[in-house]
């Protein structure tokens, strides 16, 4: 009854002082704000980094060309990725379930007296499905025979189809003209939806040796290799890559490498590191905010001992004990601090979802997301500084004594 009626007494006396209260919550208020805002931003924006890079296939891994920097990197001389070195790294790494090359150049489509500007071409192989888990819907995929003998045919995103302003029905095994060439529709792929912004169904796939007549034959050297690891086996899929392509471009020992591999959780691991330089940053506003809240509270306090010390008096002549003072002003800070606390939370909420609303109207943004974690972590600390900011306005009112504070006016 006594801890009750203290949390009362607490309470009253920060509602006497409402508009004071709230000014002496305004660091904290800021803090929590900040750190909820800032973490909801950021979490939303992971686990949409997460579901991205899952939906780019399982044990997926880049290989490209790349030229090391610095005078080893020139001395390089000219560095080349081939079709042939794509078709080695599925024949001869055991640890590589499948590989398919891949060059992408962006051009006109037409059906008709319809037309599609700036749609992504992408040259492939029928491995490409299987590697990306982009799969098609309706017709068929690439045959070994279209990949031999260059045929003209191709596959297209949902949002070419639209583009197009036609039905599938319509398109099926009937021509349209890319980059100027007649291709035969096979199939259409399934929707596969945006990537970082960009649109992964306004693709149209043609064989890969297909787009080395469109591109130019140069473009058979400037190929990138998507590649799929077998079960557990990606660290030896990434040894053994590295070890053949080094041997097909007659690397020789100390030189490095003219080729680059990046897998899923590089790129995980990437966005992990701007993550944490963010909330670094953000924690070092929300340091200072809080340092200037827990003065705020001590502050208040002090003010209100002096402002109650007649009262004090009164309650130690009537028997209260100094844990009793000590504890009633302790709640009351507390008090404030979790009132900042509550107030921020609501507010940091409120401030990533506005982010969102308004960073959407320009980009692709992902949805904001606020963990169960960070309310909890945001409320603790905003009830700690509180609680240490309230510790020595609470041992100054427990340590008078109640003949002078009796005697003060």
């Amino acid at each position: 009854m006594l801890i009750f009626a203290t949390i009362k007494i607490a309470l009253q006396e920060i509602s006497a002082n409402k508009f004071r209260s709230l000014l002496t919550t305004l660091g904290i208020v800021i803090a929590v704000s900040a750190v909820v805002a800032v973490v909801s931003i950021v979490q939303g924006a992971s686990k949409f980094m997460l579901d991205q890079v899952e939906g780019l296939g399982s044990n997926t891994m880049w290989v490209f060309r790349h030229r090391p920097p610095g005078v080893k990197g020139r001395r390089l001389g000219r560095i080349m990725l081939t079709y042939d070195d794509a078709v080695a790294i599925g024949e001869e790494c055991p640890a590589v379930a499948r590989s398919a090359p891949q060059v992408n150049m962006n051009g006109l489509i037409k059906f008709g007296s319809n037309a599609s500007t700036d749609v992504e071409i992408t040259g492939t192989t029928a491995a490409y499905h299987m590697i990306r888990e982009h799969f098609v819907e309706e017709g068929r995929v690439f045959t070994p025979l279209d990949i031999e003998k260059n045929l003209n045919v191709c596959l297209l995103g949902v949002e070419v189809v639209k583009k197009l302003d036609a039905k599938k029905e319509d398109l099926l095994n009937k021509e349209v003209r890319i980059r100027g060439t007649r291709f035969r529709v096979v199939g259409f792929l399934e929707e596969k939806g945006s990537f970082f912004g960009r649109n992964q169904d306004e693709l149209v796939l043609v064989p890969i040796t297909t787009s080395f007549k469109m591109f130019g034959r140069r473009r058979k050297n400037r190929v990138t290799v998507l590649a799929q690891a077998k079960k557990g086996q990606a660290e030896k899929a990434i040894d053994q890559i590295t070890y053949l392509l080094r041997m097909r471009h007659r690397r020789r020992l100390g030189e490095p490498n003219d080729f680059r591999i990046m897998t899923q959780d590089q790129i995980l691991q990437m966005f992990s590191k701007m993550s944490i330089i963010v909330t670094g940053l953000t924690m070092g506003v929300v340091g200072i905010s809080l340092l200037v809240g827990g003065i705020g509270i001590m502050n208040i306090m002090l003010v209100s001992v002096s402002e109650r010390t007649r009262e004090i008096g009164i309650r130690k002549a009537l028997g209260a004990k100094n844990r009793n003072i000590l504890s009633q002003f302790l709640i009351e800070a507390m008090a404030l601090g979790i009132m900042g606390g509550f107030i921020g939370i609501a507010l940091g909420m409120l401030a990533g979802r506005f982010a969102y609303e308004v960073i959407s109207i320009w980009v692709d943004f992902p949805e904001v997301f606020t963990p169960t974690w960070a309310i909890v972590l945001a409320f603790g600390f905003s009830t700690m500084v509180g609680l240490v900011s309230g510790l020595y306005p609470a041992w100054k009112a427990a340590q008078l004594d109640p003949i002078d504070a009796l005697r003060y006016d």
